[in-house]
């Protein structure tokens, strides 16, 4: 069965394979965005609060967190095909359970089941792919493997927007269903197994650890902001991953099949890798997390006009992917991570000019800029660490650099609202102290505030307690576009500090890491 696997791999590269393969991982990641417009609906008609309806992305979230390390074990036990249809069986399940829920527990149920499939589906095709193209073409073919991680997040909101308005909320799900069965049909025709190690068994205690590892920290993370970040909760989470961490690591140092290998952190591209691609997924993630709420609640557009905003930033990146590749595949990926985070840093730094008055085509186009370098950096710097390691610890790749990804992506959100919320406080506290009903700026301020008055047909203008009532409305959005812009400054401080990881990412010192861990493995065995 290799032999078969290499020699198709050297034959060409096997597009309808990794179309059925993107498919998945496209629906994956597209879910994990689609969700968020439909929340106020789903409010309504199951009869639940914010604080209640948001344990439906909580609890999608944390399960992915704590199924993803399991995916190498699997891929390895029973074959990367056969867990792929699994995952796409299950997740195609318990998208049509969502649009059946009618109430939060059977929501929150079916979400879960859900997770299970969508968070197994992206490392698994990940880890496909390496056993689909040979290594020379590995940049890009997962450069269309990255369309699906972009495209997803990025492409949400606006299919999320309209599927609500056209149809229900409930078509958000039910729109899986067609394309998971096409796809699970698919994938006996295209998919080929890969080899099996029926010998292996399930490391429990290791599992054990790492979820509740994963699920304490990434808790942790998504409620810091609303219970406290200094709460005893939070706290004792955040004690409970640090400690089971380091009994996952002791424990799988002391077994001889371990859930995740350690040694893959010993590779000195790999670990620069993690670290420069959890930066940059910060710095991408924290400003597609701020720019929803500065449209919607700042500027007024609709969840549509929002994700329709979002939409040129997602093209940029979908056409750079592919491009990322083929520049990853003759260059490596020193050269256009430099290049693109150099780019994403200063087009993020732009961002500052942001203010209430900004058009709606002036933020498309600085998004779309933005998008430009981190569309030419994210692929080759996340597929540095699977090509500094051998063929047979793709699996374990892939599932570290997912966990590292979804890990990042919680660290990024939890970092912006930390700051949003306490800047919003501080900004509107100095604002409130400056302002005094005879200064200068605030006379003028309520001559503007008569004036349109007047022109609205108001004849006696508008009373003291109303222009106060104006005024501290208008305080109030300025604290939040100030805090917003002080979140910026913060994401392009993670953008920079990317910059020094990336000089560990050149051919050489990549091939030299690979081929140091291919003799370690050797010694082992």
């Amino acid at each position: 069965m290799s032999e078969s696997i290499t020699q198709s791999k050297a034959a060409r590269l096997p597009v309808l394979s990794m179309l059925v393969v993107v498919i998945g991982a496209f629906m994956s990641f597209l879910d994990g965005s689609i969700v968020n417009v439909a929340l106020s609906n789903m409010m309504a008609v199951l009869g639940v609060s914010t604080e209640d309806i948001q344990w439906v992305l909580t609890a999608y979230m944390l399960t992915c967190g704590i199924v993803i390390p399991a995916s190498a074990f699997l891929c390895k036990r029973f074959g990367h095909r056969r867990i792929y249809i699994i995952s796409l069986a299950i997740f195609t399940a318990g998208s049509a359970l969502c649009g059946l829920s009618w109430n939060l527990n059977m929501m929150i149920g079916a979400r879960i089941i859900q997770a299970v499939g969508g968070g197994l589906v992206i490392p698994v095709s990940m880890a496909y792919v390496y056993y689909l193209v040979p290594r020379e073409k590995m940049g890009i073919a997962m450069g269309f493997w990255g369309l699906a991680a972009v495209l997803g997040p990025s492409v949400g909101p606006t299919l999320g927007g309209y599927i609500v308005d056209a149809m229900s909320w409930e078509w958000i799900f039910y729109i899986n269903v067609p394309i998971g069965l096409i796809a699970i049909f698919l994938c006996p025709f295209y998919l080929r197994e890969t080899p099996v190690s029926r010998e292996i068994r399930l490391d429990v205690a290791g599992a054990l650890l790492v979820a509740v590892s994963c699920f304490s920290l990434l808790l942790a993370l998504s409620k810091g902001t609303d219970w406290g970040w200094k709460s005893q909760s939070i706290l004792s989470l955040l004690l409970i991953s640090a400690f089971t961490l380091l009994a996952f690591v002791i424990w799988e140092k002391s077994i001889p099949n371990p859930l995740i290998d350690i040694r893959i952190f010993r590779n000195r591209a790999v670990v620069a890798s993690l670290l420069a691609m959890s930066l940059v997924t910060i710095g991408m993630l924290g400003i597609i997390f701020i720019i929803p709420i500065y449209a919607q609640n700042l500027l007024g557009y609709s969840p549509l006009q929002t994700g329709l905003l979002l939409m040129p930033m997602a093209l940029v990146s979908a056409v750079l992917m592919p491009v990322s590749g083929r520049i990853y595949d003759k260059y490596g990926a020193f050269h256009a991570g430099l290049i693109g985070v150099t780019i994403a840093a200063l087009t993020t730094w732009s961002l500052k000019s942001l203010s209430l008055e900004s058009s709606y085509g002036n933020i498309q186009f600085m998004l779309a800029l933005r998008s430009f370098g981190f569309g030419l950096a994210m692929m080759p710097i996340a597929n540095a660490a699977m090509s500094a390691v051998p063929e047979n610890l793709a699996a374990t790749a892939s599932a570290v650099v997912n966990t590292v990804r979804q890990i990042a992506s919680s660290i990024g959100i939890a970092v912006v609202s930390y700051v949003v919320v306490t800047k919003q406080a501080y900004h509107r506290d100095t604002l409130d102290d400056l302002i005094n009903y005879d200064s200068f700026p605030v006379t003028e301020a309520i001559n503007r505030i008569q004036m349109i008055a007047y022109n609205m047909g108001m004849s006696g203008g508008v009373g003291k307690t109303q222009q106060l009532a104006i005024l501290s409305q208008y305080v109030s959005r300025q604290a939040s576009m100030d805090a917003m812009i002080d979140s910026v400054v913060l994401l392009v401080g993670f953008l920079v500090l990317t910059l020094p990881l990336i000089f560990f990412l050149t051919p050489k010192r990549v091939e030299a890491a690979r081929s140091l861990q291919e003799r370690h493995h050797i010694s082992k065995i």
